[in-house]
C-alpha cells in the first residue's frame, strides 16, 4: 500500500474507532498559537466521500470469520478491506476480476471492476466466507 493509501486507511480506522473528533492538549509552556510538534501537527486527509455522502462506502469488513459487505461503489473506485480478525484472509471475486490478501489486523485496497453489476466474492482456503460487491 502506498503512503497515501496508508493515511486514508489510518483515517478510516480512526473514524471507526471514534477518535476523529478528539482534541489535543497544548503542551505546557506553549500557547495556542505556537507550532505543534511535527508528528502531532500532521493530519491525514478524510476518506473521499461517495456520491451518497457515505465515507465508509467501499469498505468491506472482516470480523469473526465473516464478511460485512460494502455499500454499492462507483465503477473503478477503490475498495478498502479491513480485517479485524487474527487470521489473514483473501477477498477474491468469483469471476477473477479482483483479488487481495488482507493480513490479520490490517487493511488492503483493490480497484472495483469498471463495469456495473454484482460481483460475488469469497475467501481462498477453508474459511468458507462469501459476500457480494455491488458496482454501480
Amino acid at each position: 500500500m502506498n503512503k497515501q493509501g496508508n493515511l486514508i486507511a489510518a483515517t478510516a480506522l480512526a473514524a471507526m474507532l471514534g477518535v476523529g473528533g478528539c482534541s489535543m492538549a497544548v503542551p505546557a509552556g506553549t500557547s495556542q498559537g505556537s507550532a505543534a510538534p511535527a508528528a502531532a501537527a500532521s493530519a491525514a486527509p478524510m476518506p473521499a466521500m461517495t456520491a451518497s455522502g457515505d465515507a465508509m462506502a467501499g469498505m468491506i469488513h472482516i470480523e469473526s470469520g465473516a464478511y460485512r459487505d460494502a455499500a454499492p461503489v462507483p465503477a473503478g473506485s477503490m475498495v478498502t478491506v479491513m480485517n479485524m480478525d487474527s487470521a489473514a484472509y483473501t477477498v477474491t471475486s468469483d469471476d477473477g476480476s479482483f483479488t487481495v490478501k488482507v493480513p490479520a489486523g490490517a487493511m488492503a485496497t483493490f480497484k472495483a471492476p469498471g463495469k456495473p453489476g454484482s460481483y460475488p466474492f469469497h475467501s481462498d482456503g477453508g474459511a468458507g466466507m462469501h459476500g457480494v460487491l455491488t458496482v454501480r
